[in-house]
């Protein structure tokens, strides 16, 4: 287990290592006047360049002893800890529903597999799986507009000066993961089906729902698995789903530092979010370590 902690922790650094590097990359332009209206533009990389700003960035840290202050004269380090609890009314929510309401789907979606019902959730599971969420948050804005029109109650679809804004960024966000935990613990039960143990327990009467538990139990390895995969997903799409509900918070932001090559702050919102996948890494290990029990080499 300590060592599963270690390669973690390596794998972290590295990660952390890789993206600075990454954001230090030459990313100016060079435009070039040949006279007239004749323009050429083009972004020059040399080593040289390259080491300049990686010098630039650590003489940074050495004189403001941090990350020092923003342009508003704020202590970066205050600002990203005042965005990043706003996030954590979208993370929080859409990583748990993803993993709750996606397992109870998934075996309601095994079971009924045969039926009629069973049959028209997968179908849209295929469905919603299949729609980006950013298109689907476009879809939802525009629905919501129409019916503002037709006379339902209005309310904020932009911004966070409402303590309601949060709730179609966060939708947005747990409708993909949430369909891909009930797909893949559907298919992971799917995948006990024929075993021996369940032979035996229907030789000796057991009820269906207790057959779901042993099957359910025996998937547990695989299911934990997923969770690295759900907030990975979460945090990666959720700069963009910022933007567009104008949401301005972390997500937000640290979009704008990189595209404004505000290197400094880039790494100051980015770093909570390695840090929570980390943390997601750690806790997915440590939860399939106490609580899948191994035997012979084999997990069961």
């Amino acid at each position: 287990m300590w060592w599963e902690i270690v390669k973690s922790l390596l794998v972290f650094v590295l990660i952390v290592v890789g993206f600075i590097l990454l954001l230090l990359l030459p990313r100016e332009m060079s435009v070039t006047h040949h006279g007239g209206l004749v323009f050429t533009a083009e972004y020059p990389f040399t080593l040289e360049l390259f080491r300049e700003n990686i010098v630039a960035f650590i003489q940074h840290f050495q004189i403001e002893k941090g990350f020092g202050l923003n342009r508003y004269g704020v202590p970066i380090v205050e600002e990203v800890q005042k965005f990043l609890k706003r996030d954590l009314y979208i993370i929080i929510p859409a990583f748990l529903l993803s993993i709750i309401f996606g397992i109870l789907l998934g075996i309601v979606q095994f079971y009924f597999r045969n039926r009629f019902f069973g049959r028209v959730q997968s179908f849209f599971s295929w469905i919603f799986s299949s729609i980006p969420d950013f298109f689907f948050f476009i879809a939802v804005q525009y629905l919501l507009i129409k019916l503002f029109h037709l006379g339902f109650p209005r309310f904020s679809l932009y911004g966070n000066d409402h303590w309601y804004n949060f709730f179609v960024p966060m939708i947005a966000l747990t409708i993909f993961p949430l369909i891909h935990m009930t797909k893949y613990t559907a298919a992971a039960l799917e995948n006990e089906v024929g075993q021996d143990y369940l032979r035996t327990a229907r030789a000796k009467g057991l009820q269906t729902i207790s057959v779901l538990k042993h099957m359910l139990k025996n998937c547990l390895y695989s299911l934990f698995n997923q969770i690295q995969f759900i907030m990975l997903y979460i945090l990666s799409s959720l700069p963009i789903i910022e933007k567009l509900s104008s949401y301005q918070d972390a997500g937000y932001h640290l979009l704008g530092s990189i595209l404004a090559h505000d290197d400094v702050s880039a790494l100051a919102y980015m770093l909570p979010f390695l840090a929570f996948m980390f943390v997601t890494v750690l806790f997915s290990k440590m939860v399939r370590f106490w609580t899948v029990p191994q035997r012979s080499g084999e997990i069961r």
